[in-house]
C-alpha cells in the first residue's frame, strides 16, 4: 500500500460544495454548511457550521471574526478565529488575529501574528 503524502492525507471528499468565486466581495453576516471554498472577499462575521470545513484559497480575503469547525487557509485573514476541530494554517496562509483551536497546524511558509489558545473547548 502506497504511504500518502501529508497533501494527499489532507484530502476532502467535495460532495456538497459552496463557492465564492474569486472577484466577488461579500459583507455582513455569512454562514457556511457542508464544505465551503472561498476564492472572493469576505467581511464581516463568517460562520461555519458543525461538522463543516472552510477552505479560504490563495485568492481569498476575510478581515472579520471566523467560527468554524474545520478551517483551511490558504489565504489572508484577519481577525479571530474559533475552530472546534483544527484550524491549518498552509505555506501561502496569512492570519493576523487570535486562534483557538484544538489543534493547530502551521505549514513552513505560513504566516501567523496573534495569540493560540489550544483547548478542547474553543467557544470558552
Amino acid at each position: 500500500m502506497k504511504k500518502k503524502t501529508p497533501k494527499e492525507a489532507l484530502t476532502v471528499n467535495e460532495a456538497a460544495i459552496n463557492v465564492v468565486a474569486e472577484g466577488t466581495r461579500i459583507e455582513g453576516k455569512v454562514t457556511f454548511d457542508h464544505i465551503s471554498r472561498v476564492h472572493g472577499t469576505l467581511i464581516g462575521q463568517v460562520h461555519a457550521k458543525e461538522g463543516s470545513t472552510l477552505i479560504l484559497s490563495e485568492s481569498s480575503m476575510v478581515e472579520g471574526d471566523i467560527s468554524a469547525d474545520t478551517l483551511f487557509v490558504d489565504g489572508y485573514v484577519h481577525g479571530d478565529i474559533s475552530a472546534n476541530t483544527q484550524v491549518v494554517i498552509s505555506r501561502t496562509g496569512r492570519v493576523v488575529g487570535n486562534i483557538r483551536t484544538k489543534s493547530l497546524k502551521l505549514e513552513f511558509g505560513g504566516y501567523f501574528e496573534g495569540s493560540c489558545a489550544a483547548t478542547s473547548s474553543p467557544s470558552a
